[in-house]
């Protein structure tokens, strides 16, 4: 009876061994399984980004511009079709078209249908220097960057514009002033002239005209200049706009 009760005790110990070690391989079966497959689909979203051809690039937009021609945008991004989106070199594209004159900043961006994105900043031009071939189109901090043929509503500022150092304090200055003038002043001078960094002179249409001096306190002059005018006079000395003069 004893050795019966023995033997049974045996052959469940022995069965229960034997279920743990079909269940320790089916759990081993079941992870082998899920890393294949882990792999599987890794290695499938690795060639589809890649190497498929489903994500390329086929076409490209640019947004933004108005100065700088769609034309002249592209040739300079270079972006090839037919490359995978990832492999395109983001930043190089960024940075052919960035060295066009007129463009300060560009973004770049990928759409999964293939289309490449690209969203241009422009500068603002802040005034114009006169040339024999045009106008030039120069920012507010003093960068000419484009020949154009009219002027349109912009600032005409006489100054020299030469590879000299006098040539970019006077750009730079010019830059600053022309941002600060007032609409009425704008709409009725033909010129901003300056020599000297410190001699800027506004001519108005009606023969008036405006010493605004540096481009010190500039924000200032504008203010004082826009009541300034309300005076009946020929000559208007803003340069210390503390002491306005008028003759």
């Amino acid at each position: 009876m004893a050795s019966t009760t023995r033997s049974s005790q045996v052959s469940d110990a022995t069965a229960k061994i034997n279920r743990r070690r079909r269940k320790a391989r089916r759990s081993t079966f079941a992870k082998i399984a899920m890393i294949v497959g882990i792999l599987l689909v890794t290695s499938a979203i690795i060639w589809m980004v890649w190497f498929s051809p489903l994500l390329v690039s086929r076409s490209v937009s640019v947004q933004g511009n108005a100065q700088v021609t769609r034309e002249d945008i592209l040739d300079a991004a270079q972006v090839e079709m037919g490359v995978p989106l990832v492999r395109l070199d983001v930043s190089q594209i960024r940075e052919r078209i960035v060295q066009l004159p007129g463009i300060t900043q560009v973004e770049v961006h990928r759409s999964p249908t293939g289309v490449v994105s690209l969203v241009i900043t422009e500068a603002v031009p802040a005034y114009v220097i006169g040339l024999s071939s045009g106008y030039l189109l120069v920012s507010d901090q003093g960068v000419g960057y484009m020949t154009v043929t009219e002027r349109g509503e912009l600032p005409l500022v006489d100054i020299i514009h030469d590879d000299s150092d006098l040539s970019a304090r006077l750009m730079g200055d010019a830059g600053v002033i022309s941002v600060n003038l007032p609409e009425s002043v704008v709409s009725a001078m033909t010129k901003m002239s300056a020599t000297t960094p410190d001699t800027f002179t506004i001519y108005l249409s009606d023969g008036r005209q405006i010493l605004w001096g540096s481009c010190e306190d500039s924000p200032l002059k504008a203010e004082v200049i826009v009541g300034l005018l309300g005076v009946s006079a020929s000559y208007y000395d803003i340069s210390s706009p503390s002491h306005p003069a008028t003759r």
